[in-house]
């Protein structure tokens, strides 16, 4: 993946070769948590709550955890500039393909808004390079995912999420309509509070 980034990506789009240090983090543990900090690195945490997204891993895979929205603020003001660009993409040599946004927001909605268009916008550039599609064509579980750290519940619901049940109650995320996304046979998912995106 970082390769397919560095050199296949900006070949494609005929820009110079990515040089940014450290876009790439691996791990096989069982489960992990990403956290996106404040000077726009990526860090890793094995142990609950660390982290702003949640992922668990069960048989586990070689995960390769690629810092996007590092990558792209790398590359040139004029193709960079007005692209929207999520955060995370994730990925194993088997069967998972992940683009992420990750927040720690109250503000739900409208985050949600904007990770949707971030999340489509990323796909769509990142689908253009024949490479990245030729890897998407042979993973067989592709989302598109908004984290958010706090918790609430979607419109479609009308449960409570008093004392934090929601991610009790609905421990996998909620699958949720995103049609454009879904025109690149990518779903669309929402993870908060303690959802757990299982990766097997």
């Amino acid at each position: 993946m970082e390769d397919l980034l560095r050199n296949d990506f900006t070949a494609h789009y005929d820009l110079p070769v990515c040089l940014k240090p450290n876009l790439v983090i691996q791990t096989n543990e069982p489960y992990f948590e990403v956290e996106d900090t404040t000077t726009g690195e990526i860090t890793l945490h094995t142990i609950i709550g660390g982290g702003m997204a949640r992922f668990s891993n069960p048989n586990s895979l070689v995960i390769t955890i690629v810092n996007y929205d590092k990558f792209v603020t790398s590359l040139p003001n004029n193709f960079q500039r007005g692209k929207g660009r999520c955060d995370i993409i994730v990925c194993d040599d088997e069967r998972n393909l992940v683009l992420g946004e990750i927040k720690d927001s109250p503000n739900i909605k409208q985050h949600r808004k904007v990770a949707k268009r971030q999340l489509y916008e990323s796909l769509a550039t990142l689908l253009a390079v024949p490479q990245f599609l030729v890897l998407s064509n042979n993973k067989i579980v592709k989302r598109c995912c908004y984290f958010n750290k706090q918790t609430n519940s979607p419109a479609i619901l009308t449960v409570t999420t008093a004392f934090n049940r929601l991610s009790t109650i609905f421990q996998d995320g909620f699958r949720m309509s995103h049609p454009a996304v879904e025109g690149h046979d990518f779903e669309f998912w929402e993870y908060l509070g303690g959802h757990t995106l299982r990766l097997t």
